[in-house]
C-alpha cells in the first residue's frame, strides 16, 4: 500500500492493485487450446500439454548456504542450469523455476 500511495502522489498516477498470477497455456488432446489466468479454471478433459512461464534466475550467494538455497529451488520445482564458484566464499547457482512458483500475492 505503502508503494501504491507513493506512485499515486508523486506520479499521480490512479493505480489499481490486484493479486499477481501467471498465465496458462493448455492444450487438448483433440487439439484445442485454452487460456488459463487461474489453476481452478483448468478445463475438464483429456489435457495433452500444458505450458508455464518460466524465469531463468541467476543466485549469487555465499558458499555456505549452496545446500538451504537448492533445497529452496528444488521444492519450487526448480532444474539446476549450472553452479560455479566465484571465489572460496562465493558462489553463482542458476536455476530455471516456474513463474507461479516465485509470484505471490
Amino acid at each position: 500500500d505503502v508503494i501504491r500511495e507513493r506512485l499515486e502522489r508523486e506520479f499521480g498516477l490512479d493505480l489499481i492493485a490486484t493479486a499477481p498470477n501467471v498465465v496458462y497455456r493448455v492444450i487438448m488432446e483433440d487439439g484445442t487450446e485454452h487460456t488459463v489466468t487461474n489453476p481452478s479454471e483448468f478445463p475438464e478433459g483429456k489435457i495433452d500439454e500444458v505450458y508455464e512461464p518460466v524465469v531463468r534466475a541467476t543466485i549469487l550467494a555465499p558458499s555456505e548456504f549452496i545446500g538451504p538455497i537448492m533445497e529452496l529451488c528444488q521444492s519450487r520445482r526448480g532444474v539446476l542450469l549450472g553452479m560455479d564458484y566465484l571465489s572460496e566464499d562465493r558462489v553463482e547457482i542458476r536455476y530455471t523455476l516456474p513463474l507461479a512458483e516465485i509470484v505471490f500475492d
